[in-house]
């Protein structure tokens, strides 16, 4: 029997070439769409953390989603301590605030953080982040403030406390939403910015919210001056009429 001809041979080698070579590993998907390459270690290992043959643990900074910076490890550990003093707080405040409205809306606030821890302590076991199991000291403080209170001062005091914290707290979840590498983070960042949106307008709505229990705005220089009292400044054109020329 005749073999194959050359030309053939070649050709069956070549279709065999791409079919095994088809089949190897290119790289690993990263976070954001780009691929980057897997190195082999030896051991059926492979370069960059994940899990090998053996069993091997995750590198927690790549874990879920991409690398896992301090501010994000942060972020979840401070809703952590947020629940462990707002909790009891707002439950104490449901009891023996002096207006219904502040009785009614820090009760939500408390149910609500209740709900929240929950989500939060999911994520902090996605993310390898271990979490605390009491307020800090400045919150131990605000506690203790806040009981020594009565009446009306009562009031004022638990939600100045309370509006202080959860807009700290709102600026942080925005800084990690905005800079995070990791996109399972970036995805919870959102979720608590919702979340922490919802505690603000309840603590707003019980009218003990002031121009004096707000923090100072943040200094710029670039803000342009203020318009002249008195007269209304004229609306902006629309940009697509100043981009059309018209």
């Amino acid at each position: 029997m005749r073999g194959p001809r050359p030309a053939a041979a070649a050709a069956c080698g070549l279709a065999l070439a791409l079919l095994v070579g088809g089949c190897a590993p290119m790289g690993r998907q990263t976070t954001d769409g780009g691929m980057r390459p897997v190195q082999a270690t030896g051991g059926g290992q492979e370069a960059g953390g994940g899990q090998d043959a053996g069993g091997a643990a995750q590198d927690p900074s790549q874990a879920g989603g991409g690398l896992l910076s301090a501010a994000d490890r942060l972020l979840l550990v401070q809703l952590r301590q947020a629940a462990l003093w707002e909790i009891p707080a707002g439950r104490a405040a449901a009891r023996r605030a002096s207006q219904e409205a502040t009785r009614k809306n820090l009760g939500q606030v408390a149910t609500r953080h209740i709900r929240f821890d929950g989500v939060n302590r999911r994520m902090a076991v996605k993310l390898n982040v271990p979490l605390p199991n009491s307020p800090d000291a400045e919150q131990q403080s605000w506690l203790s403030e806040i009981s020594g209170k009565s009446g009306t001062d009562y009031d004022k005091t638990v939600v100045a406390r309370m509006r202080t914290a959860q807009g700290r707290l709102y600026a942080r979840a925005a800084a990690v939403r905005a800079s995070t590498r990791n996109t399972t983070m970036r995805r919870y960042a959102q979720q608590v910015q919702v979340f922490l949106n919802g505690q603000l307008k309840l603590l707003e709505s019980t009218g003990f919210v002031t121009v004096d229990t707000l923090p100072d705005p943040p200094t710029v220089g670039d803000a342009p001056p203020p318009g002249v009292p008195g007269r209304r400044a004229s609306p902006a054109p629309a940009a697509t009429a100043v981009l059309s020329g018209g």
